[in-house]
């Protein structure tokens, strides 16, 4: 349905977000998640928003991605990173 209707319209514009899920303080949800923003642990959630130009209203949910970033590995203190 939101593809007819993106389809029919001259100008759509798509705008995209990116939210950070964190489960950081829930001890339960530690393992599977990775890092986000600045010591976070949670997921990343990326949206895209189907608009018309024209009147500025929403047409709907064009797409959405929810993933994890796997933590860094840490290197030994006698290492050099390279």
């Amino acid at each position: 349905m939101i593809a007819e209707t993106v389809a029919e319209s001259d100008v759509v514009l798509c705008v995209g977000d990116t939210s950070f899920l964190d489960y950081g303080s829930i001890a339960a949800k530690k393992e599977g998640y990775g890092p986000i923003g600045k010591g976070g642990n949670g997921l990343r959630l990326h949206s895209a928003l189907a608009i018309e130009a024209e009147k500025g209203q929403s047409i709907g949910l064009l797409w959405q991605k929810l993933w994890n970033r796997e933590p860094k590995q840490k290197s030994l203190k006698d290492e050099t990173p390279t």
